[in-house]
């Protein structure tokens, strides 16, 4: 019998293929933009300027250019889970709470590390728990600590589906890497989308999970 709580991972996996072909060229666009903005910017700050101070600035420059466009990215990818039509001008609706997707991920990133430290497999948990921190900061507008808090929330009881899904997005982006690495157009998108996928199933069951039952009844035991 299939596991009534598990996710529908190869479902999300055909929305990110199906979705990649109807919406190409903004995907496509996005993900170039995304990508190449924040090395110009980095290969210019390093021919360009020499003092301390200015490298300093140019590295800040990037690293809020990086969070507004990846803000963007969960942004357009939610819309199109949604049924929306996402324009480019998506990419840079982030820029406002870029602070909140750096100090979330710096914390995430820390929290990951020690999990490492402890004979991996806490971080590896700790990996996949957060990993809908950005999809939260997007759709919620909660500050760095509500969305981590919110992504672990989120995904309670689906660590073992979640896994899965990561070992198969990964295999993904090696065949997009074996492409020439310009098979990671279609592959980088495409876990986007499968994860934007996830995390509109993950919402409703978590809600679900935390209301109490009906009276007469018990509550069944999270696992």
């Amino acid at each position: 019998m299939p596991n009534p709580r598990g996710l529908p991972l190869s479902e999300a996996v055909r929305f990110g293929w199906k979705t990649i072909q109807q919406a190409f060229p903004l995907i496509i666009l996005t993900v170039v933009v995304a990508a190449i903005v924040p090395t110009i910017i980095s290969w210019g700050g390093d021919r360009v300027f020499h003092r301390g101070g200015q490298k300093f600035l140019m590295e800040l420059i990037n690293l809020v250019v990086s969070a507004t466009f990846a803000l963007g990215l969960f942004k357009i990818y939610l819309r199109l889970r949604d049924g929306e039509k996402p324009i480019f001008e998506n990419l840079f609706d982030g820029v406002a709470r870029a602070h909140t997707w750096v100090g979330a991920s710096i914390i995430a990133g820390v929290a990951i590390v020690m999990g490492l430290v402890l004979l991996i497999v806490p971080g590896i948990i700790i990996m996949l728990r957060l990993w809908f921190v950005g999809f939260v900061l997007v759709d919620e507008r909660t500050g760095p600590i509500d969305a981590i808090q919110r992504s672990w929330d989120i995904t309670r009881g689906h660590t073992m589906d979640l896994l899965f899904l990561f070992i198969v997005l990964v295999g993904l982006n090696i065949l997009g890497v074996c492409c020439l690495g310009v098979g990671l157009l279609v592959t980088v998108p495409m876990s986007g989308l499968a994860l934007a996928f996830i995390y509109r199933e993950l919402k409703p069951r978590a809600v679900a999970a935390t209301a109490p039952p009906p009276i007469g009844t018990a509550a069944a035991p999270v696992v």
